[in-house]
């Protein structure tokens, strides 16, 4: 039974899908009158049957009526925008059934058995206001049947009348009061829903801006912000990081030290925007004619450093002569057309047995670069 109810759900789902109504309450309202269709057809089509069976064909003729309407409904359902017009046209036919129903008994005198259905059908299909005014005008309908249809007091007695009133009254408030909640319910639901996904959404938002924050917060920390290079303390890091390596494996591993040369001077007679600007020309140029694999950082001032992987020192001091002769060509502009050159000095250090320590490395090229500056500048040691 439950899996016929899902297969069912599924069938009522595709004829929805092909309603043009993009309203999320009057989708729900087209999914009840879905339901209430099927729950109808085989009911009105036995009735039908029964009923001209019985030559009662006027009887025969509403249901057969009210069955084609319900059936025709459902082919409308992707033509018709405003679906809620197809549920009045049911009603509407519908009432005037049960009217007939009550208004010509049968030999049982059960008929008006029917008219409990009403007050169900139409307030789960119209909601709980509509549908509540519907049930009570259909009540006041049936009284006036009761007032002023003579057989009726022949077959209901005056008790029977009120006995009836009562308990439809009853049937259709507790039907309205159902609907009401269980739209009140629907409706918190779905704003519950909306709120938690709004939520999450924004959840979402923080943590990716959040994450990009982070990542500029980690390359700030990371990156010397004129020229682009590792800082100081990030490139030793990674330097000491790639010592531990290089010593592990027995690689070969040469550190460098670069200052540019007078370069006081050029800040001191060009300014400081200008000393800038020759900064960033060759960290640029570095990052250009080095490999991705070595490191390079700006570790102050007019001062660099080089991590220069898996070369022997010869490989290493024709790098880093290459370099020296690449950058001592190297031309920056300022003022508008004027052009600057300037040289530089570097000292290098091969990793060996007898250095265990980073900043035995460090020291070491240090000290050869002060010799090249001592040697007239614009030279490797």
């Amino acid at each position: 039974m439950l899996s016929l109810a899902k297969n069912m759900q599924h069938f009522v789902d595709l004829i929805v899908e092909k309603s043009p109504s993009l309203d999320e309450e009057e989708l729900s309202r087209l999914n009840h009158y879905i339901w209430i269709a099927f729950l109808m057809i085989p009911v009105s089509l036995f009735a039908c049957v029964y009923n001209a069976y019985s030559a009662n064909y006027i009887l025969a003729f509403l249901i057969m009526l009210f069955a084609s309407y319900t059936i025709g409904s459902l082919f409308l359902i992707s033509k018709i925008k405003k679906t809620y017009l197809l549920y009045h046209g049911a009603n509407f036919l519908y009432a005037i059934l049960m009217l007939y129903v009550v208004s010509h008994l049968d030999s049982e005198n059960s008929r008006i058995l029917w008219t409990y259905i009403y007050p169900i059908s139409v307030i789960f299909l119209f909601g709980n206001r509509l549908g509540f005014l519907y049930s009570y005008l259909f009540l006041g309908m049936i009284t006036g049947l009761f007032l002023f249809v003579p057989q009726i007091h022949t077959v209901y007695s005056i008790p029977f009348q009120i006995r009836f009133a009562i308990t439809y009254m009853i049937v259709a408030f507790i039907s309205s009061w159902v609907e009401y909640h269980r739209a009140r319910y629907q409706k918190e639901s779905l704003q519950t829903h909306y709120a938690l996904f709004l939520e999450q959404a924004l959840l979402k938002e923080e943590i990716e801006r959040r994450r990009v924050l982070e990542k500029e917060l980690q390359h700030l920390a990371q990156t010397d912000t004129l020229t682009s290079l590792y800082n100081r303390g990030y490139f030793l890091e990674l330097a000491e990081k790639e010592l531990q390596r290089a010593m592990r494996y027995d690689a070969s591993l040469c550190f460098a030290v670069m200052d540019i040369d007078n370069f006081k001077r050029i800040n001191d007679t060009l300014g400081h925007p200008v000393g800038d600007t020759v900064l960033q020309a060759l960290a640029q140029h570095c990052k250009q004619s080095l490999r991705e694999t070595d490191l390079i950082a700006r570790l102050g001032g007019e001062e660099f450093a080089f991590v220069l992987l898996h070369v022997n020192e010869e490989h290493a001091r024709a790098k880093m002569e290459k370099l020296k002769d690449e950058l001592s060509q190297l031309s920056v502009p300022y003022d508008g057309g004027l052009t600057l050159n300037f040289t530089v000095s570097i000292g290098l250090a091969m990793l060996s047995e007898r250095i265990k320590r980073l900043d035995e490395l460090y020291i070491q090229a240090d000290e050869k670069l002060y010799l090249a500056k001592n040697e007239g500048r614009n030279c490797v040691r």
